[in-house]
């Protein structure tokens, strides 16, 4: 409650959702609590477990729901807000040309300090405009599970002929790894049995972004 007595219910609507707290946040998408541990309660102890708001999406939904007051269907209430809050960040299909990797990386900016590595695949035109953007995979803070089936199962579905590949480092050193280096390898072999032109595959962090289509010494074909 705040100093007048007011919830972050009735502050919201006095003066905005902007104005309420973090904890206030979360005290909304948890009421109500339980018998025992009433909605603000619930949302101190969430805070505390995970840290900040921003940690709280690395979380699997069983992990939110073993927080005390908590329980399954609140987390996942709470993964779909921050879903919900990180699609209202992807720019809309029809934006600008992606003609270079920085276009992409400046398209891609709300990544770069996403605590969790995403992988994600923007299908483009033969303008390289954008016709649609996803997210294949979340991971965790230096990595993420993924194979080329998954990534060409979903650009073939969605009728994509020519795509460019994105993924965070939230390490903040956007060099392409090792890793990074072969698992797009296996990304180009797929696509050219497949017909599907890889124009890119770009790294963003808060460091910077990287192009592994342009970084020395790698041999790798693109589209």
């Amino acid at each position: 409650m705040g100093p007048t007595g007011e919830g972050p219910r009735e502050r919201l609507v006095d003066v905005g959702v902007a104005a309420l707290s973090d904890q206030d946040l979360l005290t909304l998408l948890v009421s109500p609590g339980t018998r025992t541990m009433p909605g603000d309660r619930v949302a101190q102890g969430l805070l505390a477990d995970c840290g900040s708001i921003r940690r709280l999406q690395e979380r699997r939904p069983r992990e939110l729901a073993d927080v005390p007051g908590v329980g399954l269907a609140k987390a996942c209430r709470l993964l779909a807000a921050l879903e919900l809050g990180r699609r209202t960040l992807v720019p809309a299909a029809d934006g600008p040309p992606l003609l270079r990797a920085s276009d992409v990386a400046d398209r891609c900016a709300r990544l770069a300090h996403d605590p969790v590595e995403s992988f994600v695949a923007i299908g483009v035109n033969s303008r390289n405009r954008v016709t649609g953007e996803w997210v294949v995979a979340r991971g965790w803070e230096s990595g993420v599970n993924l194979t080329p089936r998954q990534v060409f199962t979903l650009l073939v579905k969605e009728s994509a002929h020519r795509a460019v590949f994105v993924h965070n480092h939230p390490s903040g050193d956007p060099a392409p790894s090792p890793e990074d280096i072969r698992f797009t390898g296996r990304l180009l072999e797929a696509s050219r049995c497949l017909d599907i032109r890889v124009l890119d595959h770009v790294i963003v962090s808060p460091g910077g972004f990287a192009s592994i289509r342009e970084h020395p010494g790698t041999d790798l074909e693109f589209g």
